[in-house]
């Protein structure tokens, strides 16, 4: 495998806050990724921003410049009055979707969002917010540490899917798994959430421990990935893009994952509509190129060093400075 070797650092100064809340799923990650990077000098700052869903934000500095990072599936913490008066040079959402500012406007007001300030300034402060990458899975990074492949890939198992998914039967997917369950092949878990216990489980399963999960995986044949929970300003990302790219299992979603390294559909992943027919999927694409395509997307964008390189891509494009970079895959 290629590795990734940075020939030129330049001498830019990361500030990281040192009460970050890393039980916030993929801040550890995302966090340690630049920490460990050697791209920055890293210093600590304690500069917390209160705010409703305060703990699944951070504040982060680059050189000069004060920068928002938003790992929550909802619209808060990034679209409040809290964050647009801090003033960031820019907010980092993972979840951020691309809607115009037509729907913008609709949907704040719709949820009653910044209205104290005028569309003018709504849409200044829409456009400092830019979306990024996203993480692999605790489980899927605990078995890669084990199996001595802490970065990639991750080997297949014989097939014995088509397609596999396990996840909570949230309404956005009734009718997505009453299709796919119809098709030879094709294996979903979901519960209805019912039991105060079930609601507790993780993947909604159980009955389902870890290994299991991840070996229906290792053995499907696509890596199906189902829209997780949304808002009407926020996409449903969710770690399996990430994970089926480690497994290099050609991506098959329900949505067009929005990253700032853009996906595009028919190289990184195959878009999964109402009447696709999984079995002839094959047929009409190249499978071997599609996961090449995404697991160097991954190497760039999401694994522990893409992390870093690619935050400070996006430092430099929207910055527009002349930070050097160069590196050597």
């Amino acid at each position: 495998m290629s590795t990734l070797k940075i020939i030129h650092t330049p001498n830019n100064t990361l500030k990281i806050e040192k009460q970050s809340y890393l039980g916030t799923l993929g801040m550890g990650y995302l966090l340690k990724s630049l920490r460990n990077s050697d791209l920055f000098t890293v210093e600590t700052h304690s500069d917390h921003l209160k705010t409703q869903r305060g703990e699944r934000g951070t504040t982060l500095y680059f050189n000069d410049k004060k920068i928002y990072l938003d790992l929550w599936e909802y619209f808060n913490p990034t679209h409040s009055m809290d964050v647009y008066e801090a003033n960031f040079d820019l907010i980092i959402k993972l979840q951020h979707a691309p809607i115009s500012i037509e729907e913008y406007e609709k949907k704040c007001r719709r949820k009653n969002v910044l209205q104290r300030i005028s569309a003018e300034e709504r849409e200044k402060f829409y456009n400092k917010i830019i979306p990024w990458t996203f993480f692999p899975s605790t489980d899927l990074m605990k078995f890669m540490e084990a199996e001595n492949c802490p970065n990639g890939p991750v080997s297949s198992l014989p097939e014995q899917h088509l397609a596999f998914f396990s996840g909570k039967n949230w309404k956005g997917r009734h009718s997505w798994c009453d299709m796919l369950e119809k098709q030879e092949g094709v294996y979903i878990v979901r519960h209805d959430g019912n039991n105060s216990q079930q609601k507790r489980m993780k993947r909604g399963v159980y009955h389902m421990d870890t290994n299991t999960y991840l070996n229906n995986m290792r053995s499907s044949k696509y890596g199906l990935v189902l829209s997780g929970r949304g808002s009407l300003l926020t996409q449903a990302k969710n770690r399996r893009e990430i994970d089926y790219m480690i497994m290099k299992k050609p991506l098959l979603v329900n949505y067009d994952p929005y990253y700032y390294d853009r996906l595009i559909e028919g190289v990184h992943y195959i878009r999964l509509q109402s009447d696709t027919n999984i079995a002839d999927l094959e047929d009409k694409y190249d499978l071997n190129q599609m996961v090449e395509n995404a697991y160097e997307w991954y190497k760039n964008n999401a694994s522990p060093i893409g992390v870093a390189r690619s935050f400070l891509n996006i430092m430099h494009s929207e910055f527009k400075s002349d930070i050097p970079i160069h590196y050597e895959i």
